[in-house]
């Protein structure tokens, strides 16, 4: 937990600045570099951080399960083409669960060490807070949102929709900060969760969707995530630990993104590929947010 403690302020500042200058270049250069530049950042750290599931994995329910390696690196992949499979015959239900999946877990992610509680309205919390970002996200990108979604799955939805989403989770949102403060469940710093979303405010009104996305998704997510797995595995966050982790994280990670590079060169249609593209994506979300809720509630249960 110190290292958690010691790094917060420097990520937190960093995220900051990096966020600027990303909003900076966002607005500098050509859409379709914007958003070349936003597919590798989602491919490179984005994926990286939910790369190391498998020894994750091993490290919680190996011992309790007397379950071999491979057969939890199996069980991911079923998963990966069970998730495809859902994308392909159901894809209005697999993108809602993906939306509702991630946006748990960036909640959990962001509060997770700031909660005294392990209560239903904690979880409930993180909930809300993820579609609080995954809301300011398509308010400001409406029409991209709705061509995304009919794109992946013929349905068009309305901007009504959308803005009641967003007022929606902007209201629940201050209500549940503001009880949860008071009862002592989340420690809080008002002033820096103001200036995250005040951020987010300026980096979504102003960058392509994708690149939104991928700002919040690195520099706010993804960064943190990578930060909070090296000190549970390896209990401090240093320079050893972070090259030991991507040692251990690079054969998946590498597997990963040959196979949607494959899956690309074979499918020769873009439409396909953006479904593809967002299924695996899924594919990935899935089963790492059941990992890291299971890490955290592992973590939770040690450190009472």
């Amino acid at each position: 937990m110190n290292s958690i403690k010691k790094t917060t302020i420097e990520l937190y500042s960093f995220s900051i600045l990096s966020s600027f200058f990303a909003l900076w270049i966002s607005v500098q250069i050509e859409p379709e570099i914007e958003s070349m530049i936003a597919y590798v950042m989602i491919l490179s750290l984005g994926i990286l951080h939910g790369s190391n599931d498998v020894m994750l994995v091993n490290h919680t329910l190996k011992s309790e399960l007397n379950i071999s390696t491979f057969k939890i690196f199996l069980s991911y992949i079923l998963l990966v083409f069970f998730v495809a499979i859902l994308f392909y015959f159901i894809p209005i239900l697999a993108l809602s669960l993906f939306v509702l999946f991630s946006a748990y877990h960036f909640g959990e992610q962001h509060f997770y060490f700031k909660s005294n509680s392990n209560s239903s309205l904690v979880y409930f919390y993180y909930l809300i807070y993820g579609m609080l970002i995954f809301s300011m996200l398509f308010f400001f990108n409406q029409q991209d949102v709705i061509d995304v979604v009919f794109e992946i799955t013929d349905y068009l939805i309305l901007n009504q929709y959308l803005i009641i989403l967003f007022y929606f989770s902007v209201g629940l949102t201050i209500l549940l900060t503001f009880y949860l403060g008071y009862k002592d469940i989340l420690k809080l710093n008002y002033f820096h969760e103001l200036i995250l979303l005040i951020i987010m405010l300026l980096v979504f009104s102003n960058a392509s969707l994708i690149a939104g996305f991928a700002i919040y998704f690195i520099l706010w997510h993804s960064i943190p995530s990578l930060r909070d797995q090296i000190v549970v595995l390896h209990k401090e966050f240093n320079k050893q630990n972070v090259l030991l982790y991507l040692k251990n994280s690079f054969l998946y990670w590498l597997i990963s993104i040959t196979s949607l590079f494959g899956l690309y060169y074979f499918l020769d249609n873009d439409k396909l590929f953006i479904s593809m593209f967002f299924s695996f994506l899924a594919a990935i979300t899935f089963p790492h947010v059941i990992v890291m809720f299971n890490l955290f509630n592992k973590k939770s249960q040690i450190d009472k």
